[in-house]
């Protein structure tokens, strides 16, 4: 049994289960290797036996790529979650703890379908806190990530000029993924030009053609072998129509450098938080949306910088900082790189310059 699977069924039994059920696809390749797509695998953790159960397409990918496990391609009438009940009702499984967090209702009914004598206890995850700890090996994957991913951007800049749409940038950014050995986007990539769409800080990419004068935020990052990058660059098209966006830049810039020299382990999610935002507050501006968060396989992983938060940054995790401001009619800035929290302090993983680029 591999060591991050002996970890969960030792925390498992710790809180007197006797079984656990992960159906998170990323969980899934965290913990097995299987490559496979998201959402066609079950697992069943049990003291004595583990199964992977999938469906008749993936049986023999499964029984190459992973290891400690036995193969089961869910029978007639059944499908992955009946079929992992029935598993567990074999297996004499009493309490079994799932992460109701991942299931539908219809697969939770499902899985209790067929285990009326298992009691199904839903809990927080238990593979969340050990994905938030990278090891050296998935760091040097996320690095490669990002490194695609900046090569990328600085290929991009020549496209960017009047006249080409924001959906020609985001289709050129993933051919220049692909082209370095990226696996294409691993999230839809942002591009927010102009006054309008500028301002949504979650925008998604039109046919609106950029004009000189326009701002343009880009938030990009590809897969390397199955993990992320995530960085975002505000650039200006010739001469700003509107000054208030140079402002809006360096405050943006100054609030990032307030976090990153911040970042140390032991730093508490919540005052990190602050930190950023003050700076953004007492500019007479707000941030619309949280200002970090961790990642790895998915692009979105705990912990995340948001107000309250008592969890600590810890050696090894790997987050953004991404301080951004907005205002419609005028358009928007943000700024965003990737940190390695280390023993003694942080190390930046994403190295494209600070500076305003103008094309």
């Amino acid at each position: 049994m591999n060591t991050r699977i002996q970890k969960i069924v030792d925390a498992v039994k710790k809180n007197s289960h006797d079984g656990i059920v992960i159906s998170k696809g990323s969980d899934i390749k965290y913990l097995t290797g299987f490559t496979g797509e998201y959402g066609v695998a079950v697992l069943l953790l049990t003291e004595k036996k583990n199964y992977f159960v999938t469906d008749g397409r993936f049986e023999f990918q499964a029984a190459q790529e992973t290891e400690g496990f036995e193969v089961v391609v869910y029978g007639e009438g059944l499908n992955y979650f009946s079929q992992t009940g029935k598993l567990a009702a074999e297996a004499g499984v009493k309490q079994c703890a799932i992460c109701g967090a991942d299931l539908t209702f219809d697969d939770y009914q499902d899985l209790v379908s067929q285990a009326p004598d298992t009691k199904f206890v839903s809990e927080g995850s238990y593979v969340e806190p050990l994905r938030a700890i990278k090891t050296p090996e998935e760091i040097e994957t996320i690095e490669q990530a990002c490194r695609i991913s900046e090569r990328s951007f600085y290929a991009l800049l020549d496209v960017i000029k009047p006249g080409v749409t924001e959906i020609d940038i985001a289709n050129e950014l993933e051919y220049q993924f692909r082209s370095r050995g990226g696996s294409g986007f691993c999230f839809e990539t942002i591009v927010a030009s102009g006054p309008d769409n500028g301002a949504n800080c979650h925008a998604t990419a039109s046919d609106r053609k950029i004009q000189l004068g326009d701002f343009v935020t880009i938030d990009f990052g590809t897969y390397y072998h199955g993990y992320c990058s995530d960085i975002t660059r505000t650039v200006a098209v010739g001469k700003a129509k509107n000054p208030e966006l140079y402002k809006m830049f360096d405050v943006v810039r100054k609030a990032k450098d307030a976090g990153q020299n911040s970042l140390k382990p032991g730093m508490v999610m919540g005052e990190l938080r602050d930190i950023i935002v003050k700076v953004v507050e007492d500019a007479g501006y707000h941030i619309p949306h949280g200002p970090g968060h961790n990642f790895g396989l998915d692009i979105h992983e705990q912990p995340y910088i948001c107000t309250g938060s008592k969890v600590t940054l810890q050696p090894g995790m790997v987050h953004t900082i991404e301080p951004g401001i907005y205002i419609p009619g005028i358009g928007g800035v943000r700024q965003e790189d990737d940190f390695l929290i280390t023993e003694d302090g942080y190390r930046r993983i994403t190295n494209i310059t600070d500076a305003l680029i103008t094309l």
